[in-house]
């Protein structure tokens, strides 16, 4: 079941990723708004993705006007999640 709730919380990531780097105004102000709410850090967490981490993605996203470079941005980034186990970390924020 947890590895369910991983893969359902990474593909809500991804597919704001997608939408972050769409020529669509509305969907990337829709996905700015997200990574201030409280849920965007539920989302990280229950996704083993450090918040703070993938802030710094859309940071570097947002600092593109290049519509198809933010989409292999964006390609990149979901290989690489894609290439991390699901139980790999169980507590991103926390420190061992």
């Amino acid at each position: 079941m947890l590895e369910f709730m991983v893969d359902i919380n990474r593909a809500i990531i991804k597919q704001a990723m997608k939408d972050f780097a769409s020529s669509e105004p509305r969907k990337r102000a829709e996905v700015a708004s997200w990574l201030s709410a409280n849920k965007y850090i539920d989302v990280c967490i229950d996704a083993n993705i450090d918040p703070d981490y993938l802030a710094l993605f859309f940071l570097e996203m947002s600092e593109h006007d290049d519509l198809d470079l933010r989409k292999k941005l964006v390609g990149d980034a979901i290989s690489t999640m894609d290439s991390f186990a699901i139980n790999e970390e169980k507590n991103p924020t926390s420190i061992n």
